[in-house]
């Protein structure tokens, strides 16, 4: 399968969840799999945290460009980059708003910085239809596999996979396969620019509040409209 990737500066969320495992599909963004579990406390989470890492330190965090690997079938066009920067924006206000106060984003590594990388995967170019002007130019693919398994219902998921290095850069400390897939996203079709935001948010808020968990700090309360 031929993929074509951008780079946009955004993060996924550490531990956004949805229902249900996620799929064993892997894109070969991450050099090892082999350590992902069941993250024990979401449904939805393949994760891996290295339990002799003493997170609390750490409140200053970098970003690597984040890969969007679309599947690139041959009668579409491949994803412009405008939009890959516009999903970059969009993550990147939605993770600022998550992480801020307590949390610094910083552009250079140091001895008390967690390098961050990330992809979307889970997408498939897609031509929007003929005037429209608020879809995004790819859909998120249906996870067959679950169906096949008989887990759940055809669902739409769009994927996340993120490791989290120490300051040297070299050894990963946390990593994961995530989704979001359920029936707020369009089972198949395109998706919208209005649908993106409520997505990132979510990520976001999950990224932060694993992060405050890890480091044995109290999260921040969480409104009842952002609760969902």
């Amino acid at each position: 399968m031929k993929y074509s990737s951008s780079a946009i500066i955004v993060t996924l969320a550490l531990l956004g969840g949805c229902s249900s495992q996620p799929t064993t599909t892997q894109s070969g963004f991450l050099g090892d799999y082999s350590q992902l579990k069941p993250a024990p406390d979401r449904e939805g989470v393949m994760l891996y945290v290295d339990r002799n890492t003493d997170f609390k330190p750490y409140t200053k965090l970098m970003f690597d460009p984040v890969q969007v690997l679309v599947t690139q079938p041959k009668d579409q066009p491949p994803v412009p980059p405008d939009v890959v920067q516009r999903i970059g924006a969009q993550m990147q206000q939605s993770l600022q708003r998550a992480l801020a106060p307590e949390y610094q984003v910083v552009t250079q590594p140091g001895p008390d910085v967690l390098r961050v990388r990330s992809a979307i995967t889970g997408l498939e170019a897609a031509k929007p239809p003929a005037g429209a002007v608020d879809y995004l130019p790819f859909k998120a693919v249906y996870n067959v596999g679950r169906e096949a398994a008989g887990g759940g219902p055809r669902v739409a998921e769009i994927k996340a996979e993120l490791e989290v290095l120490d300051p040297s850069g070299k050894r990963v400390v946390a990593a994961t396969v995530t989704r979001r897939g359920d029936k707020r996203l369009p089972q198949g079709d395109q998706i919208t620019w209005e649908a993106l935001p409520p997505i990132t948010d979510y990520w976001a808020r999950n990224f932060r509040a694993r992060l405050d968990e890890l480091r044995g700090v109290k999260p921040p309360p969480v409104a009842a409209n952002e609760a969902r």
